[in-house]
């Protein structure tokens, strides 16, 4: 007999193959579901694979030359420090932070970075003439107006650290420039146009004069054979060539005109 109490088949001698026997009430017991087949993902081709990634890093490439190729950056030596004590070496000075201002433009596109970098460069007694304001920089009541000004920077730095008077010395300078002996004339024009880029006082005249008069005898000699320019351009252009000229023969070891010998008779 089964836990519903029907008989088992042959309990009562029969073989069981009677059909009244009822049904045993079986739980209902609900069956997980069945899977879902689900469509087999193709294999990706590895070749395709290699591609698309190497054509990520040809763009990857080809964005980061561009950027480095629009930011304009070049190998530009840096700045010399300046320390306040040689106010002729202050020109230089800015001239070579300037350099790398523009160098990097985005780099120092606020004021305050291009203040921060020219003070990187300073030491000794101009940098301690900004120190009290540095170390006070977190009061913004104290701040004072050059460290977001450039401009106001530059004066500052100029006001304390230049000549007194630059356009003086310049003209003093200026008066007592001559071409030494044993000197190619590179660095005369070199040392003339840098004193009169400072002289805004004297013309066009008064400059070919200037450089005229500071010349060797020699030379003033071959340039009365062609006649005196008219600009100073010119006078820098002929003067030059008489020069060159002159350093022509002497390497060569050539005889030299009698009125090139004069001056240079001592390298002879």
């Amino acid at each position: 007999m089964d836990i519903y109490g029907n008989g088992y088949p042959g309990d009562d001698g029969s073989d069981g193959g009677g059909s009244n026997l009822p049904s045993p009430n079986l739980p209902n017991i609900p069956l997980p579901d069945s899977p879902v087949p689900s469509n087999p993902t193709p294999t990706p081709d590895p070749l395709l694979l290699f591609a698309q990634a190497v054509q990520a890093l040809t763009k990857v490439a080809t964005a980061s030359a561009d950027h480095n190729s629009s930011s304009g950056c070049t190998k530009v030596c840096e700045p010399d420090t300046f320390d306040g004590t040689d106010p002729h070496k202050l020109h230089a000075f800015l001239v070579q932070c300037e350099l790398n201002l523009q160098d990097c433009p985005n780099a120092f596109a606020s004021d305050r970075t291009r203040v921060t970098f020219v003070q990187s460069y300073l030491k000794g007694m101009a940098l301690e003439w900004f120190e009290p304001d540095l170390l006070n920089s977190t009061n913004p009541h104290a701040c004072p107006i050059w460290m977001d000004n450039y401009a106001q920077f530059i004066s500052e730095l100029k006001s304390n650290f230049s000549l007194h008077d630059p356009v003086r010395d310049a003209k003093h300078q200026l008066d007592n420039l001559s071409m030494k002996d044993r000197q190619k004339i590179n660095k005369y024009v070199v040392e003339f146009n840098h004193l009169a880029g400072q002289v805004c006082s004297y013309g066009n005249g008064a400059l070919r004069h200037t450089f005229y008069s500071s010349l060797p005898d020699c030379i003033k000699d071959e340039i009365s054979h062609v006649g005196k320019p008219c600009t100073l351009n010119g006078y820098h252009t002929l003067a030059q060539t008489i020069d060159a000229r002159y350093w022509e023969h002497k390497c060569k070891g050539s005889n030299l005109p009698l009125l090139l010998t004069t001056r240079w008779s001592i390298l002879v």
